[in-house]
């Protein structure tokens, strides 16, 4: 091939790759597919939240036998009642599981933040959330604006720490709260696997569940 054409080729395939690059770092959007949702006593809910007094949606992903999440509770508990005056909605979100095991999940539990049931799993696939806990945060426009585990405390399969040294998802709330950057975002937590969507109805047992 000539010199000439390789270079004029380049100039054809570069724009294409640069666009096609910028495509997949832009942040993911919930702003024209608000998903309706309902929660465990069977009212409805937008996700993300559109009332006009809330900054932003905070969707964490749990499991009824998840013990990692269930010990995350009490802590997100806290985290809902000190940001909800700030504008920030809290919501769990339970994939693939029966809405009265979520409802008397969430009073076993005593979960003071609304508990939906995203039984296809559509918002876990629009989320990109693959674990559990995991959370993920939608400002007013429904743009992504984190992804990530809530604390450390799981360091592995089977190991937690009593109190966890970073609090993730606090610190970005914070932050966006603030007007100031978020910090990166940390791999989810080594929890337990969210069920696929379009699964098989039954959820299967999962591996780190309590027996």
């Amino acid at each position: 091939m000539q010199p000439l054409v390789k270079i004029a080729m380049l100039w054809v395939v570069l724009p294409i790759a640069l666009l096609s690059c910028r495509q997949e770092e832009s942040p993911s959007t919930l702003a024209s597919q608000s998903i309706v949702l309902l929660d465990a006593g069977g009212s409805e809910h937008l996700f993300p939240a559109k009332d006009q007094e809330v900054k932003a949606t905070v969707a964490i992903f749990l499991m009824t036998d998840c013990p990692v999440a269930n010990a995350m509770i009490p802590d997100l508990n806290e985290m809902s009642a000190r940001f909800a005056p700030l504008g920030i909605r809290f919501f769990g979100v339970f994939s693939g599981e029966k809405q009265e095991d979520i409802f008397r999940h969430s009073e076993d539990y005593r979960i003071l933040f609304p508990c939906l049931l995203d039984d296809s799993g559509l918002l876990a696939e629009k989320c990109g959330a693959t674990r559990v806990p995991e959370a993920a945060i939608f400002d007013r426009n429904g743009v992504s604006i984190y992804r990530g585990r809530i604390d450390d405390r799981a360091v592995r399969v089977g190991r937690m720490k009593p109190e966890p040294a970073e609090r993730n998802l606090a610190d970005a709330l914070e932050a966006f709260i603030a007007g100031q950057n978020l910090p990166a975002p940390q791999p989810a937590t080594a929890g337990c696997f969210l069920p696929k969507r379009n699964s098989q109805e039954t959820k299967q047992p999962n591996p780190q569940s309590n027996p």
